[in-house]
């Protein structure tokens, strides 16, 4: 069942068995049984009551009726719908109408669906194209909704006599075109590429931080040692210089003698 976490994702789809095929559409939206063609004649009993001048499911040429029952019924599970709006927003299904038709568009585990009724299983629609496949649709004339709010993840009841349950792979178009390979595989090498970027990128500035950080060292330690250098030199100086002075000579210091009859000039007694 689709949105079961401990199953694999499966899809619901209803072929059109019924004139309402706008219930087919809204248990697409919802992916499960979960009107039933009685619940939704109730509903529309009931807003024909509020509102006499709404027309029949039989009289609804223009679908504003099955529209209005839509509406209501998505209401039931906190669902609302708004016109789409050119720029497309992250949403995750969309209603298509025109005339008498009305399909599910529903994206399930990153695909795009198209429930369609008239086919006997839903259609996967490539995911690089959505945006010409809601172009081609709104050139055609089809009104789009875009359905918004939480989602039910579990159906109440998975019986139907009108839906069945298709495994993805047996979706129209489940075999991707060498055009979605060849991109997928174009997206992976460059998200692969970014990767090892940024990783030698941080390779890069870790090893720069490694080097900075050995240089800060470096510079620490010589300043460090001039430091220390200089305040060897200032210290040690007084002590160098007191050794190095000469002390005074003692007062009475005899005067070497001179030879007998030398009176030290130079000259001889006469």
């Amino acid at each position: 069942m689709a949105g079961a976490s401990n199953r694999p994702m499966m899809l619901y789809h209803e072929t059109h068995q019924s004139k309402l095929r706008v219930l087919h559409c809204i248990n697409a939206v919802l992916q499960g049984p979960f009107f039933s063609d009685q619940d939704l004649t109730d509903l529309a009993s009931s807003l024909s009551k509020t509102d006499p001048t709404l027309p029949s499911f039989d009289d609804d040429i223009d679908g504003r009726f099955s529209l209005k029952v839509l509406e209501a019924a998505l209401k039931v599970w906190g669902l609302r719908i708004v016109p789409m709006e050119p720029e497309l927003d992250p949403e995750k299904a969309f209603v298509c109408h025109s005339q008498d038709q009305w399909v599910c568009l529903r994206i399930l585990d990153e695909e795009w669906y198209s429930f369609d009724g008239a086919h006997d299983v839903p259609e996967r629609l490539p995911r690089p194209g959505i945006g010409d496949h809601f172009n081609a649709l709104l050139d055609d004339g089809w009104r789009i909704y875009a359905v918004r709010g939480d989602f039910p993840s579990e159906c109440p009841d998975s019986s139907s006599k009108y839906g069945k349950w298709v495994p993805p792979e047996y979706a129209r178009g489940a075999m991707k075109s060498p055009e979605e390979v060849f991109k997928q595989k174009e997206d992976e090498d460059w998200k692969a590429a970014i990767t090892a970027s940024l990783r030698d990128s941080q390779h890069g500035m870790a090893k720069q931080k490694s080097i900075m950080n050995a240089e800060e060292e470096d510079l620490k330690a010589a300043i460090a040692a001039s430091l220390r250098d200089l305040e060897h030199g200032v210290v040690g100086e007084p002590a160098e210089a007191e050794e190095k002075s000469i002390e005074p000579a003692e007062s009475g210091t005899e005067l070497e003698k001179a030879p007998d009859g030398d009176d030290g000039l130079g000259g001889s007694e006469g």
